[in-house]
């Protein structure tokens, strides 16, 4: 899928621990933070059949698919939503694995074998909808925050329909609703076994809330998992978050954000810790599947960074540029070093 194939504001944005790339319009929907923890937390089976809940632009199911080779399916309210996830399962060619299904919740049994399913992950409305609900003037931020088509009620009922015995439910949540969660869960005979409070900076209130939960388990073993922090006081990530997002790092690498000039004029931007031996690959044929179908490149500019993850970083940033600002950003830095 190239961007001419991508509707009106529409982007690709990648979770660079991964090859999974989700189509994205911060108008409509856009993934967060709360999105790529609970697509890491949940103990994913190896195999058999995974429901994500609430899936809004497919983003937790389709990072979920990086961690099992278990059939997912995604369920969303949101036609325009459902499209962005359709479209994002095409684009990673997960068709095999991962599908959608544009229905309400309240319908999945029509989906799934009753009590077949080995975990359901969701990310839910946080906030329910009452007068003084602090509304989002987005039709479709509104229905994916507030509790107007589903709630947790009915998140717990059809999981408990859904699930195996032993079958988990992954949710992420909001602190504030903790003991009306864990009292919920308990009433659909889900009984919490993991929890995780989130925090946004170290000394700062928890903000979110990762639980999961057993179909007709035990009320013993309840585990709560240490404090996961978001932020380091400058604003960078911790190395736990960073990880999830970036992957480990590699020590005493350093790493390159390059962009190339494809042959139909257009720009590619990676990064590698190879120059040289990367702009081969991508000439050979075997890099990209962008550059594989416009060739040959040609190595425009290229900045060195201590190490690889600094580089993913700078590359995120620079893809969000126009082509105009991304030349313009070229062409200064090169005048810039000429002039050291």
């Amino acid at each position: 899928m190239t961007k001419s194939k991508l509707k009106k504001k529409e982007r690709i944005d990648q979770l660079f621990s991964t090859d999974v790339k989700i189509i994205q319009n911060k108008e409509v929907f856009s993934y967060s933070v709360d999105s790529v923890l609970l697509s890491r937390f949940p103990k994913f089976p190896s195999k058999g059949l995974i429901v994500d809940l609430c899936s809004g632009n497919g983003a937790v199911g389709l990072f979920a698919s990086t961690q099992t080779k278990a059939k997912i399916i995604e369920i969303e309210l949101q036609k325009r939503l459902a499209n962005m996830a359709q479209r994002s399962i095409e684009l990673n060619q997960l068709q095999n694995q991962v599908s959608m299904i544009n229905d309400d919740l309240k319908n999945l049994m029509q989906y799934v074998p009753r009590s077949g399913v080995d975990l359901i992950i969701c990310n839910p409305p946080y906030f329910k909808a009452t007068k003084t609900s602090k509304k989002n003037l987005s039709e479709h931020y509104l229905l994916a925050r507030h509790e107007i088509a589903t709630n947790l009620k009915e998140i717990c009922k059809v999981s408990q329909q859904a699930l195996k015995t032993n079958g988990r439910l992954a949710i992420v949540h909001r602190p504030d609703r903790f003991l009306e969660i864990i009292a919920t869960l308990q009433k659909y005979k889900l009984a919490p076994k993991r929890i995780q409070f989130v925090y946004p900076k170290l000394g700062k209130e928890a903000n979110m809330l990762l639980i999961e939960a057993i179909k007709d388990g035990s009320a013993d073993g309840l585990k709560i998992l240490p404090p996961l922090i978001v932020h380091k006081d400058n604003g960078d990530y911790t190395d736990d978050v960073f990880e999830i997002y970036f992957g480990k790092k590699q020590a005493g690498k350093k790493g390159y954000m390059y962009v190339l000039k494809c042959s139909d004029n257009t720009l590619y931007t990676g990064y590698t810790t190879d120059i040289k031996k990367r702009v081969s690959t991508h000439n050979s044929g075997k890099g990209a599947k962008y550059t594989k179908a416009r060739l040959p490149v040609e190595l425009i500019y290229w900045e060195e960074f201590p190490t690889k993850e600094a580089a993913m970083r700078a590359e995120s940033i620079f893809k969000q540029k126009t082509r105009a600002q991304k030349l313009n950003y070229i062409e200064e830095q090169k005048q810039k070093n000429s002039l050291l």
